[in-house]
């Protein structure tokens, strides 16, 4: 039912009903009243709680929960591979393509919880030593 996906897609997201509500600007109860199956949905509604959940509304209404990338999150992946690329650029032999892509989601995902609710800016320098130590396994 959409009010469960409502409420996992929340709670996967690490939100709680409280942050949530303020963010919607909306009640706890009015949220809550949603989650359980006691109130109805505007599509309004629904596509501001997609988008706070970072999923796709048309996604929700086919009963999935698959959660998108927001813009500071491709933002903020942008930055992991430029940082990633510009440490490897002279780095010789070039590590394999596996080798990258494994570094580059361990530092974004490092990265996200990191600065998880935060506007912190990236700082690649607190995962160089991740990048060197994960390339030197290659060689």
């Amino acid at each position: 039912m959409l009010h469960d996906d409502l409420k996992r897609a929340r709670q996967q997201l690490g939100l709680s009903m409280e942050d949530a509500a303020k963010k919607l600007g909306v009640s706890q109860s009015q949220l809550s009243r949603i989650e359980s199956g006691k109130s109805g949905i505007t599509s309004q509604r629904l596509a501001e709680l997609a988008g706070l959940y970072g999923i796709s509304a048309s996604k929700l209404l086919d009963g999935q929960t698959v959660r998108t990338m927001s813009d500071t999150d491709l933002d903020r992946m942008g930055k992991v591979i430029e940082f990633v690329e510009t440490i490897l650029a002279d780095h010789d032999p070039r590590p394999s393509p596996q080798v990258i892509s494994n570094a580059v989601i361990t530092i974004f995902r490092h990265e996200s919880f990191a600065v998880n609710g935060t506007s912190k800016p990236f700082d690649p320098t607190a995962y160089r030593h991740i990048l060197i130590s994960m390339v030197g396994k290659q060689t």
